[in-house]
């Protein structure tokens, strides 16, 4: 078992070599400059996690242009842009509730103006001699007419307010879907990297310490062998039905992300070790499930799991720290059951989860 294992991290390496080197060669073959943010698309692109983002790239005409490598990375990697992004939904916000205000703003003219006419024919019609029928006649038509009108421009105004609602609540949707698609790894519709990181900032600069908190690594070892790039669309439908089974395994008040190395990490609002096993032999039955056993060729998958708490983990590095060791072991003894990591007896006072506070 050791000797697969080794085998295993040894392709894992060639393969994130031969990627690397393939991402340059591409860029250098394109003749594309080997910028921070045109490297991250082409590895995007080469890699096969963006099916999508692939796609399009292979329409764009040769040479290929700046200006159209930068519209795709403001589409696919929006987090190189945020705060262009964040700026014009600012500026498309305050230009809506600028005419939204002018909109109320006219209804209120108008309304007063209504009011003012109003007043001045009933005041007519009071004043009026009751025999005279033509004057009570006309300011009644008058306050018809007036009527019309304030009804025609209130109806108006509701429907421009209407509008500028509706664009104020795309404006949001749009701040929406750009922080999503920051955090979240588009093939498994889990939290990416980026959004582990952050949740486990938030987990650590809360008012209290966070007490009760397991974080849940996951290695699948064959994964690897999808790295060819023959089985590119293979890895891609089976990341997604990895991600569907995280999903469905995982409670809706936990937290999943797919990590790439380990692939998948969760924290558990739990310390029972009792649950935690249930919950890792119910992912490892759904993820093994996400392989589709009629394929060609299809490997044996073999899933460990490694697991830390908050109470052994003072700061988020030590949490992952432990976590990876744990998994470390499992991954070394061929243990089938989750390993969690104990600190042998070490404690203390918990005071470096203040590091994390704003």
């Amino acid at each position: 078992m050791m000797a697969i294992v080794n085998s295993s991290k040894q392709l894992a390496l060639q393969n994130r070599k031969e990627l690397f080197y393939n991402v340059f060669a591409t860029l250098n073959r394109l003749e594309i400059d080997a910028s921070p943010v045109n490297y991250e698309l082409m590895y995007e692109i080469v890699s096969g996690n963006n099916p999508e983002l692939r796609e399009k790239f292979s329409r764009l005409s040769k040479p290929i242009c700046e200006e159209e490598l930068d519209a795709l990375a403001r589409v696919y990697l929006p987090h190189h842009f945020g705060k262009s992004i964040h700026d014009q939904s600012a500026n498309r916000l305050q230009s809506e509730l600028t005419t939204l205000k002018e909109s109320l703003m006219s209804g209120q003219n108008s309304l007063s103006n209504y009011t003012s006419m109003l007043g001045q024919a009933t005041g007519k019609i009071s004043s009026a001699d009751p025999r005279d029928m033509n004057t009570i006649q006309s300011q009644l038509q008058a306050i018809r007419q007036m009527t019309e009108v304030q009804h025609s421009a209130s109806t108006q105004i509701l429907e421009r307010v209407s509008d500028q609602m509706t664009a104020v609540a795309a404006i949001a949707s749009d701040v929406e879907a750009f922080e999503r698609t920051k955090f979240t790894h588009l093939l498994t519709n889990l939290a990416n990297r980026r959004g582990f990181n952050k949740k486990l900032a938030e987990l650590y600069g809360g008012e209290t310490y966070p007490d009760g908190v397991s974080l849940l690594l996951c290695n699948l070892l064959a994964l690897d062998a999808f790295e060819a790039k023959e089985l590119i669309k293979v890895k891609e439908a089976i990341l997604e039905r990895l991600g569907f089974a995280v999903t469905r395994a995982v409670q809706t008040t936990d937290f999943s992300a797919w990590l790439e190395r380990p692939q998948i990490g969760i924290l558990v609002w739990t310390t029972v070790e009792a649950e935690i096993q249930k919950m890792a032999d119910q992912l490892r039955k759904s993820c093994l499930a996400a392989f589709d056993s009629r394929q060609v060729k299809m490997p044996a998958i073999i899933a460990r799991f490694g697991c830390s708490t908050t109470y052994d983990g003072g700061t988020a590095s030590e949490l992952v720290g432990q976590a990876e060791k744990a998994l470390q072991t499992a991954t070394e003894t061929a243990c089938d059951k989750v390993v969690f990591f104990s600190a042998g007896g070490a404690g203390g006072a918990r005071k470096d989860w203040m590091l994390y506070r704003r």
